[in-house]
């Protein structure tokens, strides 16, 4: 009975590590995608953004499912310590069974650096674009400015007190 509810257990860890594994590839695709929109499909970010945040909800159920089941595990094999994790399972575990976990295990953690790693390059992408629209819509709100103290020859006056800036604001 025990070691029906231990295997039982140890399946549904390798497939919730294989869910999570498959969840990290997407996001990691996601990613890639993402990038090649803010080059070239800006209008295409808003999709991918809710995309990734449905993964991501998703990754965290995962995520979840996995920690539940290894607190299980850990009952079951008696394993008594304060913080359970995979690392402290795989010696109670049979060899082939330790490295098929282990080796997930390690793949999820690869990916994750992966996306993250990715997702800075995407973020240091967008700042930039945003720096160059700021920087644009500064020239341009610069061009159609009148200048300080400028007044219209219609009204008959010269000197006027500074016109305020059109309600718009200027950064450098």
């Amino acid at each position: 009975m025990a070691n029906d509810t231990l295997n039982k257990n140890r399946f549904e860890l390798e497939q919730a590590l294989v869910q999570l594994f498959r969840a990290m590839q997407e996001l990691i695709a996601l990613s890639k995608k993402e990038r090649i929109y803010l080059l070239n499909e800006p209008d295409q970010i808003l999709q991918i953004v809710e995309d990734k945040e449905a993964l991501l909800d998703r990754v965290t159920t995962l995520e979840d499912k996995c920690r539940q089941v290894v607190q299980e595990l850990s009952l079951s094999l008696n394993l008594r310590a304060e913080e359970t994790s995979i690392q402290s399972l795989l010696p109670l575990l049979k060899d082939e069974e330790a490295s098929r976990i282990k080796n997930l295990s390690d793949g999820i953690h690869s990916l994750a650096i992966q996306a993250r790693e990715m997702n800075h390059a995407s973020q240091a992408l967008a700042v930039t674009k945003l720096d160059w629209l700021k920087a644009t819509q500064s020239f341009l709100i610069g061009i159609f400015q009148p200048e300080p103290g400028y007044r219209s020859p219609k009204d008959g006056t010269k000197n006027q007190e500074a016109v305020p800036g059109l309600g718009v604001e200027i950064r450098a």
